[in-house]
């Protein structure tokens, strides 16, 4: 089997062996990423704030692209938070 991932890692172009495993792992858990390695909401979320002119939010250094995605994310945590909590509550209906 090691074999075979070492052979893999060349042919795919993988940086190594580690960088795979964790590529396979993320097609396991996470099988909805789009191409840019993003779940399909946050790639939304991006595209949507990229194609607002008047977006106020203008990401020009590190800490600002960190503080971005933070946002991002804290945005998508409270929408998966209702979404269970709605789900939660129709199965009890």
């Amino acid at each position: 089997m090691y074999k075979d991932v070492k052979r893999a890692v060349k042919t795919r172009n993988y940086a190594s062996v580690s960088e795979m495993i964790r590529d396979s792992l993320r097609e396991t858990l996470y099988n909805k990423l789009t191409i840019n390695g993003f779940t399909p909401e946050v790639e939304d979320e991006i595209l949507a704030s990229a194609a607002s002119p008047d977006d106020p939010d203008v990401w020009e250094t590190e800490e600002d692209i960190v503080r971005g995605f933070a946002k991002l994310r804290k945005g998508i945590q409270l929408k998966r938070a209702k979404d269970k909590k709605n789900r939660k509550l129709q199965s009890s209906i």
